[in-house]
């Protein structure tokens, strides 16, 4: 049983999961000082309906069954958050589970995005 969206619906869900990213990224890039220390829980509670402690509980083999249940627009965008997360809170587990979707959602989308590269350059680096 999966999160399903009508098309209008999962657009709204794309604009207001867009405006969450960009607070983290202006907190991670250090132009935001005020974030509420529970935003990023909030963040997986409210977009996917998942408390964080759960998800972040999950094995990368249980992280991808949860991930087939959603929206394919959807799996990008949880890949982000674990990976600000990860990079907020240094955690290299959560960082890792962010490398393990970025690449899922590549290999079963299809998709090439130089960005989602540089994200992984990104993820990689904070691992070393």
């Amino acid at each position: 049983m999966g999160i399903r969206f009508e098309k209008d619906t999962i657009l709204n869900w794309i604009n207001e999961m867009g405006k969450f990213l960009r607070l983290l990224v202006s907190k991670w890039e250090g132009e935001l000082v005020e974030l509420e220390p529970e935003a990023i829980s909030n963040g997986y509670k409210e977009f996917f309906k998942r408390e964080r402690e759960e998800l972040l509980k999950m094995d990368e083999n249980e992280l991808i069954i949860f991930v087939a249940s959603l929206e394919p627009e959807q799996i990008r965008p949880l890949a982000q958050l674990l990976m600000y997360d990860g990079l907020l809170n240094s955690d290299k587990v959560i960082l890792q589970k962010a490398k393990v979707l970025f690449e899922y959602h590549m290999k079963s989308s299809g998709s090439f995005s130089l960005e989602d590269y540089d994200l992984l350059g990104q993820i990689d680096k904070a691992l070393k």
